[in-house]
């Protein structure tokens, strides 16, 4: 039976052998194609979840009210970190001092870097505010660069930096 299946002389053996052979090197670079599909997936996955995160977190950073500052502390919980949060809840003093108040636009997003663990968002924040120093009316730009970290719950913004100041002017 077996005689039938791989041949009777040398060659229909060494035939039938490399078909076995490349049977096996077809399965296995298929097996490799589709892990490399799935990690493609989770990567593109992990970049959406980064990037709504971020706008989310620029959004809500530059929206608050020196009256309400429990409402952007609300808001921000679920996008950040504790450090973060203690970092933005330090401004509200000034907040207050100042009697400001801004609306925050969704900013634009520039993702630098991700991992599986890590990831580095640049955001373009857009804003509209007032305080004693600023008439109402006032349009505000900056430049900052979050930096996100996985936990148990998903993507987090676990610290930023302003890059520019923010830029103002009226319409």
């Amino acid at each position: 039976m077996l005689g039938r299946l791989i041949g009777q002389g040398p060659v229909e053996v060494a035939k039938s052998g490399l078909l076995v052979f490349m049977t096996l090197i077809a399965a296995l670079a298929l097996q490799q194609l589709a892990a490399t599909r799935s990690n493609q997936t989770a990567g593109q996955g992990d970049r959406a979840a980064v990037l709504s995160v971020a706008r989310d977190f620029g959004q809500e950073l530059t929206t608050y009210d020196y009256a309400h500052p429990d409402v952007q502390e609300h808001r921000l919980r679920p996008l950040v970190t504790t450090r973060v949060l203690d970092q933005v809840r330090r401004a509200f003093p000034d907040l207050a001092l100042y009697h400001a108040v801004s609306v925050g636009a969704e900013p634009d997003a520039y993702l630098q870097s991700v991992d599986s663990d890590h990831a580095e968002v640049l955001l373009r924040t857009r804003s509209t505010t007032q305080s004693q120093y600023a008439a109402p009316g006032t349009h505000g730009t900056g430049l900052l660069v979050c930096d996100l970290d996985r936990d148990s719950s998903g993507w987090r913004v676990s610290g930023y930096r302003w890059l520019t100041p923010v830029t103002e002017g009226v319409s």
